[in-house]
């Protein structure tokens, strides 16, 4: 076996774009289109990483203690919630403060760096209430990295950018490493091109701290080798200790594996060869990232790709980290998964768990399981989404546990190839099951995870006068309007309401960041509820219908707000001047005289966008579209909304 402490091996990989490599000090690297160092991608959620280490360098100085409270180091921070008061440094770099989830306003800009996000952080959390109390669980929270963002400025005295590119970038030779805010008009961001091949503006992601880092694969992996044992240009090894510890010590298989700011600080396949791993993913819009670091082999691997998602660059990441580990002398592999006995009949103990169960996913995807236990013969489930219901059937296991079926129990009973698996626990009152799955990408390896994946709901109910006020506005298009005309939101801009017969006194959500399932409280308000202990519980938010002047509006606990389509105005041929005012879209329904007749953009102020929808919601047209031009479509009962600065006009013809 070779020497380890005596050879540093640094492998990066920006996906279709530039791969370099480093053994023993000596650089390789493909050319690229863009520039000698590759093009430079957001690192998205990565970008957790940065800011922790940039508080921890400063704990490191004595200047931060992260077990002081947020309010010593921000004391306009305040939330609707006396247990703010509680929140500590630590929990927002592991994810344990309670925080709902994400302030959306701003998060993702084309082509601009408005501070518009960081503006309404403060604001927006005044209004809010914790989901949890601090410290109880981990879930995943890009808030508390946006407030972190806000300590390094209040303790360094600088601006975030400018910390980052003086301490975290120059220390690890980041020569083309710094922030949305410092990058936008960089000319070397990685293209981005949608699936359909269309060009778009550069999207910017303004949460600096939540995952606004732009960077090259060369520069992310020179980063990654800052936290390599025995390094300490960076943090103190005390400092990398601490951020490389799991937040509950392990003691839970199913509860987030995240330190500071890494999500994972083990993997059991490496674990089972003695080797630390820490990793690290993010996804923001078309840019996908994943670090990987093993301190002690002194290995780093960055994958930065613009389309996939962070999961597969994960995926890759560790295939190259077994390469690399294989030259060291140590063998990894991705073991097969159990191959799991069928047991007798289920017992009676599981009664208890029958019935609707709230699940996410943790990407955006709610639904309500029903789940039963047919003469305790197998678990059979009922997925219940926005549109369709789904089945599926797991057997009970020699383990204890229960394993999904391919078919269904009556067709055979045959258990999946890659199952998913199940079990269900009690904790604290609340009734939950767990989830065990594995993406595979077939000849790279997979990436286990396991979850508690939903809760079991309780009995919500309300009266018929209630219910009818929320069947009223079920099913109709909400159409975002209060994000500046730079935002992607309005990439997805429609939100709709859903009522279920099958789940008296709740409803789906469904808005730009996915599907939620929130509890009635009244004729106007619903709230999140659930209190799933994972990132399975991430991105909480609730919701409040208010009447006003020119409509009925959505507002969401996030900071987004909706108008109902229904009160819009039509857009007609004597609308020829538009005016627009900061942060207040201009929509317009297109009158069916309208549909499918030429209409022209005359004159369109830089600072301002169009975007035309189909009935269904699609983005038609937009200004965005580096190949758009002045025709505008009007397709049959679609949409149509302006956006711009205050002021200023958008003329058609």
């Amino acid at each position: 076996m070779k020497n380890k402490g005596m050879r540093k091996v640094m492998i990066s990989m920006a996906v279709c774009t530039l791969l370099s490599a480093t053994y023993g000090g000596k650089i390789v690297n493909a050319k690229s289109p863009a520039s000698e160092d590759g093009y430079v991608y957001c690192v998205a959620s990565v970008s957790k990483v940065y800011v922790t280490a940039a508080v921890m360098r400063l704990a490191d100085e004595g200047r931060l203690d992260i077990d002081a409270p947020v309010t010593y180091y921000i004391p306009d921070f305040a939330m609707a919630d006396e247990r703010y008061k509680q929140i500590t440094v630590r929990m927002l770099m592991n994810h344990t403060s309670g925080i709902m989830g994400s302030t959306q306003p701003g998060m993702f800009q084309y082509n601009d760096n408005d501070p518009v996000h960081y503006d309404s952080l403060l604001p927006v959390l005044s209004g809010q209430r914790l989901k949890a109390d601090p410290g109880e669980y981990a879930a995943y929270c890009n808030d508390g990295f946006d407030l972190l963002e806000r300590i390094v400025e209040n303790v360094s005295g600088m601006s975030y950018s400018d910390y980052v590119a003086k301490y975290l970038a120059e220390p690890t030779k980041g020569t083309n490493t710094g922030t949305g805010l410092s990058f936008c008009d960089r000319e070397d961001l990685v293209p981005a091109y949608l699936p359909d091949h269309r060009h778009y503006e550069n999207g910017i992601t303004m949460a600096l701290g939540a995952g606004g880092i732009f960077s090259t694969a060369k520069d992310v992996v020179n980063f990654g080798s800052a936290f390599f044992k025995g390094e300490t240009s960076l943090l103190s090894e005390s400092a990398k200790e601490k951020m490389s510890t799991r937040w509950d010590g392990g003691k839970d298989p199913y509860a987030d594996e995240c330190g500071l700011g890494w999500d994972m600080v083990s993997l059991p396949k490496y674990d089972k060869a003695n080797v630390k791993v820490l990793g690290k993913g993010g996804d923001a819009e078309l840019n996908h990232a994943f670090l990987m670091v093993a301190p002690d082999e002194q290995i780093s691997i960055s994958v930065l790709s613009n389309g996939g998602s962070s999961t597969y660059n994960g995926i890759v990441a560790q295939a190259l980290l077994d390469v690399a580990l294989k030259e060291q002398g140590i063998t990894v592999s991705d073991e097969d998964g159990p191959e799991y006995q069928t047991a007798g009949e289920i017992p009676e103990e599981y009664d208890a768990f029958a019935g609707m169960y709230s699940s996410q996913d943790g990407a955006g995807g709610a639904a309500v399981i029903n789940i039963s236990f047919p003469d305790h013969k197998y678990v059979h489930t009922e997925q219940i989404g926005l549109t369709k219901t789904t089945v599926t059937d797991y057997v009970y296991t020699t383990e204890g546990t229960f394993a999904e079926l391919a078919f269904p129990y009556e067709d055979g009973g045959k258990i999946a190839g890659n199952p998913t698996v199940i079990s269900f626990q009690k904790n604290n009152g609340h009734l939950y099951f767990t989830a065990q799955t594995a993406s595979v990408a077939p000849g790279l390896g997979k990436q286990d995870r396991k979850m508690y994946a939903g809760e079991k709901m309780e009995e919500n109910p309300v009266s018929k006068e209630v219910m009818q006020a929320w069947k009223n506005i079920s099913d109709q298009d909400f159409l975002l309007c209060n994000e500046i005309a730079s935002s992607v939101a309005y990439d997805r801009s429609i939100g709709r309401i859903y009522e279920n017969d099958a789940l008296p006194g709740y409803l789906f959500l469904f808005t730009n960041w996915g599907t939620r399932l929130v509890k009635i409280a009244d004729e106007t308000h619903a709230y999140a509820f659930s209190t799933i202990p994972s990132s399975a519980n991430r991105d909480l938010l609730d919701v409040t219908i208010e009447q006003e002047e020119n409509g009925r509006y959505m507002n969401l606990s996030t900071g987004l707000s909706y108008v109902l389509a229904a009160d819009l105005p039509v857009l007609t041929q004597k609308e020829k001047e538009i005016d627009l005012k900061r942060g207040q879209a201009r929509w317009y329904r297109i009158d069916e005289t309208m549909a499918n007749q030429p209409l022209m953009l005359e004159e369109r102020p830089e600072e301002s966008a169009v975007y035309v929808y189909n009935k269904y919601g699609e983005v038609v047209y937009t200004t965005h579209d580096l190949d758009a031009t002045s025709d505008l479509p009007m397709p049959s009962g679609g949409y149509i909304v302006f956006l711009g600065e205050t002021g200023e006009k958008v003329t058609l013809r």
